[in-house]
């Protein structure tokens, strides 16, 4: 499946070394070469198309193209791995923020995959939040994560509410930093023994919903027609459910599912008509998303103009719906 030039649902693994630029230039060359090498024995793991790596100096993003606890184990075995120290010669420590959102995959100058968007910028913004050795995640991936089993529910502790620089609130859960966690990520079935509710859904009925759906939002797929299921027990209600996953069954905005919004229907139909013909279908996402932040049309529309990677598509868009650029 090409990845590039598409919009995907992943989950945003961000962290950096804590005081990094207080340790002279030696000092930090030890640290990032320890660090990096450290990351690369975790990602060996998977199939390079399975994530994309990003450099960020004094430190890293890694975007999992791959089910959630992919990202929650690999920040918890970075952690560890860190507080081992093992083979450092500087001490050091990292913080990890981990959100689930929407990302634009694009090619860099170099011709590499690289990334853009609300998913990457919002992990940012909940690893700034962390202290050394904290790994501090977003509500939307709590909400998918703590989902999948009782055990990952009970590793979080929410912190309520934090502002950014810009006074942007999210609401932040932080990765106990102690208790005793699963031996293995758990394996979430798309059959009966996974997804039940009054009646049995057949491995086969699901299945088909997971790969349609994959096509639209990538691997998250798995994860939203399970949650689906688990609400109805009508394969009519499913449908209804999955045909709009972002308001039914995937927390929204970094708050959580948006609420009426108050905009003109007709405006914000128009904003997913016209995204879409640049993003595709997670376009619907995207609007419900800006809708449940933005104040006014637009706000709401330059909101979406900057998941827009190319200057004259932004350009475009905001004149598609008569807002100034």
């Amino acid at each position: 499946m090409t990845t590039h030039n598409r919009t995907w649902l992943c989950c945003v693994v961000f962290l950096d070394v804590v005081e990094f630029t207080k340790h002279h230039m030696q000092a930090q060359l030890a640290i990032k070469t320890h660090l990096d090498a450290r990351i690369r024995e975790l990602l060996d793991e998977h199939s390079r198309d399975d994530y994309i790596l990003l450099d960020r100096g004094d430190g890293a993003a890694v975007c999992f193209l791959l089910d959630p606890e992919s990202a929650l184990y690999f920040a918890l075995n970075l952690r560890d791995a860190v507080r081992a120290q093992e083979g450092s010669s500087v001490p050091y420590n990292i913080r990890t923020g981990i959100n689930l959102g929407p990302i634009k995959i694009v090619l860099d100058v170099n011709g590499d995959k690289t990334t853009l968007g609300e998913g990457i910028n919002c992990a940012a913004r909940i690893m700034d939040f962390a202290g050394a050795g904290q790994i501090y995640v977003s509500r939307s991936f709590y909400e998918v994560v703590g989902c999948l089993s009782q055990e990952y529910a009970e590793l979080f502790s929410y912190l309520g509410k934090r502002a950014d620089k810009h006074v942007r609130e999210f609401e932040v859960y932080e990765v106990a930093p102690a208790r005793a966690r699963p031996e293995s990520p758990a394996a979430i079935q798309t059959g009966t023994d996974a997804a039940r509710h009054d009646r049995e859904w057949d491995a086969e009925t699901l299945q088909s919903r997971v790969t349609r759906l994959s096509e639209e939002i990538g691997p998250m797929a798995r994860i939203l027609v399970h949650r689906a299921a688990q609400k109805t027990d009508t394969l009519e209600e499913l449908d209804r459910l999955l045909a709009a996953p972002d308001i039914q069954v995937m927390p929204t905005g970094p708050n959580g599912p948006a609420a009426e919004t108050g905009f003109d229907p007709a405006f914000l139909a128009k904003a997913e008509r016209l995204l879409g013909h640049h993003l595709g279908p997670i376009a619907a996402v995207l609007v419900k998303r800006a809708a449940a932040r933005a104040s006014d049309h637009a706000g709401l529309a330059r909101l979406l103009a900057a998941e827009l990677a190319d200057e004259q598509e932004k350009q475009l868009f905001l004149s598609g719906l008569e807002i100034e650029p």
